[in-house]
């Protein structure tokens, strides 16, 4: 199963950016995209019908290339990778060790 999000650029040049997550894929229903990847040395442009894979990790820029532009975001619906796996454990235990949300520890004279 895939999650699907559609999207409406309805403002030319104005860009829109993401961290990409495991396996997302951009489809372009409407309009040209212009998409730029960190460390990708070319561009890439997506008309109607065309898509791109994204890695995990990935900076993502994209924008309408001239008028309105609209697209989908695909994913797996719940993947766990490695890294997400990590991240919430790190996040478990601080919320575990932290003393935050009790306030201080009285000290003992």
């Amino acid at each position: 199963m895939r999650e699907l999000r559609t999207f409406e650029l309805n403002e030319p040049g104005r860009l829109v950016n993401w961290r990409a997550r495991h396996d997302q894929r951009v489809l372009a229903l409407e309009g040209v995209l212009w998409l730029t990847v960190e460390g990708v040395p070319c561009d890439i442009w997506l008309r109607p019908g065309t898509e791109h894979v994204l890695r995990e990790g990935e900076m993502v820029w994209l924008s309408g290339e001239g008028g309105a532009a609209r697209f989908v975001l695909s994913e797996p619906a719940a993947h766990w990778s490695a890294g997400r796996t990590l991240r919430l454990a790190r996040r478990a235990l601080a919320r575990m060790t932290s003393t935050v949300a009790y306030g201080a520890c009285p000290r003992a004279s």
